[in-house]
């Protein structure tokens, strides 16, 4: 059975996290993505956390799936071949600073005319407009000027603290692909190209929604001691073995059956707690209460209490955890990758499920300018012009 995007081709520009991350994500639906590199160092992210043994996750995270082709584009014979293959393109993807592909001859206006169906889509930093526009950015960046740094930290007065696993950049990646997604339905439904632009501040925005329009209202931004849950019933507690877990008690339904399960049946109508507003305006004590009840027993004993009455609540893992648990595999989370180099190697697998489009993680990231001359020979290159441009420095093979 086809994935959802067979027979979708990319040409992915991308380098670092925010858009290989939305090109691999497209790549595990089916689409067949091509990944141009600059000879000799490729993607800056090959060499990030690379360890002795030479592995390196971000690259295999970010790339796999993708071929990858290398090519000097400062060289005319370069963008000769780039423009041979965008009329076999579907998706142009980018994240330079602005201008930059412009500058190549390689912006929008230059190829809409080789492609008019082409749906080119840009990753940007802060956005196409504005005195920004023209700046580089990177993930803690647009995480500080978004305002999520001093929210995460508990209010303005706070020390900014940034969020992990580069946030903007993984968000951004997420609204990229979804940008390129909705472009393709446009395109099937009204036979239009079109560009896209997309940024990490934009993305931020749109993370922290609810919290921005709640402030847009009151123009007051809630604050909190930094590490510390907002409500008391919606917040992560020890067990007496010093385990952690959550519990997600939101609606006012389930207030009076987690009073029962802690046995503390007088919490129900303490006037204190009786209704969410009040809980959150006695948050600290609250805490205290149920940090001193949950003490009494091991985080096992609470779960199977709490989940026996259907409330929300799971462990909070370290990755040892998250590995050690079947949960990740029986749903594809986890997943094992045939890889040429490391063997038992594990990867993160698709988060979405297709009944009858089944997705899935093709192969592990190509080494740089692995498929170099297979795309030359499909261009109609021959050998004796493959190696011409290999010594001329505009492209290099495998290595």
């Amino acid at each position: 059975m086809s994935a959802p995007l067979d027979g979708i081709r990319i040409l992915d520009f991308t380098r670092f996290q925010n858009g290989p991350h939305a090109t691999v994500m497209l790549a595990d639906l089916g689409a067949d993505v091509l990944k141009i590199e600059l000879p000799g160092q490729g993607d800056p992210g090959r060499s990030l956390g690379r360890l002795e043994d030479g592995f390196c996750a971000y690259l295999e995270a970010m790339n796999r799936g993708k071929r990858s082709m290398a090519l000097d584009l400062n060289t005319p014979e370069a963008i000769e071949i780039i423009k041979k293959l965008v009329p076999q393109m579907d998706v142009l993807t980018e994240n330079f600073r602005p201008g930059v592909l412009d500058r190549l001859g390689l912006g929008y206006d230059d190829l809409r005319d080789l492609n008019p169906q082409l749906i080119y889509a840009t990753n940007s930093g802060f956005g196409p407009k504005g005195e920004w526009r023209e700046h580089g950015s990177f993930d803690h960046v647009s995480q500080g000027m978004s305002g999520a740094m001093i929210a995460q930290a508990g209010g303005p007065g706070k020390e900014p603290l940034a969020v992990a696993w580069g946030l903007a950049d993984q968000v951004g990646s997420m609204l990229f692909a979804f940008g390129i997604l909705g472009a393709l339905m446009a395109r099937e439904k009204h036979g239009i190209g079109q560009r896209i632009d997309v940024s990490q501040l934009g993305a931020m925005m749109t993370l922290q929604s609810f919290s921005i329009v709640g402030y847009l209202h009151t123009r007051e931004q809630p604050t909190r001691d930094g590490g510390k849950a907002y409500n008391p019933t919606f917040a992560w507690y020890q067990g007496s073995d010093d385990e952690w877990f959550t519990i997600g008690v939101l609606e006012q339904k389930f207030w009076p059956v987690l009073c029962r399960v802690i046995e503390r049946d007088d919490l129900i109508d303490d006037p204190r707690y009786v209704d969410p507003l009040a809980r959150s305006q006695h948050g600290e004590p609250l805490a205290e209460e149920l940090r001193n009840v949950f003490a009494t027993r091991t985080r096992k004993e609470w779960l199977t209490a709490l989940l026996a009455k259907d409330i929300p609540a799971a462990p909070v893992y370290d990755y040892a955890g998250v590995v050690a648990d079947p949960q990740f595999r029986e749903n594809g989370y986890l997943v094992e990758l045939e890889h040429p180099h490391f063997e038992h190697h594990e990867t993160v697998g698709v988060p979405v499920i297709f009944s009858e489009t089944p997705a899935s993680v093709r192969s592990p990231a190509p080494e740089l300018g692995q498929h170099t001359e297979e795309v030359l020979l499909d261009l109609g290159y021959d050998w004796s012009d493959i190696e011409r441009l290999h010594d001329a420095g505009v492209t290099a093979a495998r290595g």
